[in-house]
């Protein structure tokens, strides 16, 4: 199960869809949802809890620091 809360702009890796950004967000805690544009254009209403989503970066996050 995913406890994060994410926020719209966090870039996020899904194991089937790839990479891609958190648009919008819904709910907390267990019915939290998602959607995400992915980097094949298509747009995705996930559920958090069964997503299995990665954070790659937080909105503004700059690349390559540390």
């Amino acid at each position: 199960m995913n406890d994060r809360d994410y926020q719209v702009g966090d870039r996020v890796q899904h194991p089937e869809f790839g990479e891609g950004m958190v648009l919008e967000t819904r709910g907390r805690g267990e019915d939290a949802s998602v959607v995400v544009s992915f980097s094949d254009k298509s747009q995705r209403r996930l559920k958090v809890r069964f997503a299995r989503l990665t954070l790659l970066a937080p909105p503004g996050a700059k690349e390559g620091s540390k």
